[in-house]
């Protein structure tokens, strides 16, 4: 992997300039942000940590009439000084519909597919993160998806298959799969819009440990059957948000839901407020909901932009905090 990173960053930056067409539209473009952060829970923990820095490659309009495609790299301090190579996909557009081929995030749940670096949360839901298809398996898995954007691009339609086993180690003799489908609906009112919609999985698991949802012991082969609903309202100074995710892993459970509400002063400002509850019936634990409180400043709109969060948990009949500043800067 050391040795194919020059090599990826010589691409990363070259493709930025690649020559135009005739057209003069721009055929590749990247871009690049980090996420700087110091967390403290005000007792015996102070951490500063570089929460992600991202490069990204990807085709513009003027690339092809019906051909795309995505190559995503990714640094964190949580990774252990290693770059990951997340996204690499291709994708084939006619009409209305297309076809991504690759690895890439299977299409399930709201949050999961808003940019984190517009969430106004500094991390995505719990429940979110451990109940999508491949949460805790790299995000991220191989396969192809069906993609369909309908009515005016309000109403959106996939279906995909996959490995099923993620991507953080690749099986040659996997014996299980994945299906997904997701379907949402978008109403647009004068100022305002609301969305809703619903994902369902299936995957034959194949010797699969599924942490935060059942022990790291155990290893997992069987039905794994999940589905999310959610909400979003959005308007010129308020956001709502929710989701409700549950796992059905043959003995066992899992679910979790948040609701996310966002005010906005204006395109300096805004505040939020983020319940989040997760619950497994694998752990002999007794669990309790996270509540945060937010503040985000824009310098420049997304690009450059200063976040302060903390948060509140009981735990052990003792109320715990986690305290967080993050500084967002793009590069392009």
């Amino acid at each position: 992997m050391k040795k194919f990173l020059p090599v990826v960053f010589v691409l990363f930056f070259s493709l930025g300039g690649y020559p135009q067409n005739s057209n003069q539209e721009k055929i590749i473009d990247w871009h690049g942000y980090t996420k700087l952060r110091f967390t403290t829970d005000f007792n015996d923990n102070y951490n500063f940590s570089l929460r992600m820095l991202k490069f990204w490659i990807n085709s513009r309009p003027g690339f092809s009439e019906h051909w795309s495609f995505k190559a995503q790299l990714m640094f964190s301090s949580f990774l252990k000084d290693k770059f990951i190579l997340q996204d690499v996909w291709g994708q084939y557009k006619w009409n209305s519909s297309s076809i991504r081929f690759g690895q890439f995030i299977p299409r399930f749940s709201l949050q999961r597919f808003q940019p984190d670096y517009l969430i106004s949360h500094g991390d995505r839901a719990m429940s979110v993160n451990l109940l999508i298809p491949d949460g805790t398996l790299g995000v991220r898995d191989i396969g192809v998806q069906y993609n369909l954007k309908a009515v005016d691009n309000n109403l959106s339609f996939n279906v995909g298959v996959f490995n099923g086993f993620g991507i953080v180690k690749y099986k040659f003799n996997n014996q299980g799969f994945l299906v997904t489908h997701n379907l949402s609906y978008r109403i647009n009112f004068k100022s305002s819009f609301l969305n809703s919609g619903y994902s369902v999985m299936y995957r034959k698991a194949d010797n699969i440990v599924f942490r935060g949802i059942l022990p790291d012991t155990v290893v997992y082969s069987g039905n794994d059957f999940r589905y999310n609903i959610n909400v979003m309202f959005s308007s010129k100074h308020l956001d709502i948000q929710g989701e409700y995710l549950k796992a059905f892993l043959d003995d066992y459970s899992a679910y979790g839901y948040y609701l996310l509400t966002t005010y906005k002063f204006n395109n300096k400002h805004n505040v939020y407020f983020l319940y989040d509850y997760y619950e497994t019936d694998a752990f002999n634990t007794t669990f309790k909901p996270w509540y945060y409180i937010g503040y985000n400043y824009f310098i420049k709109s997304y690009k450059l932009m200063v976040k302060v969060e903390t948060g509140f948990n009981e735990y052990s009949n003792k109320i715990r905090n986690k305290t967080t500043l993050q500084v967002q800067i793009f590069f392009h």
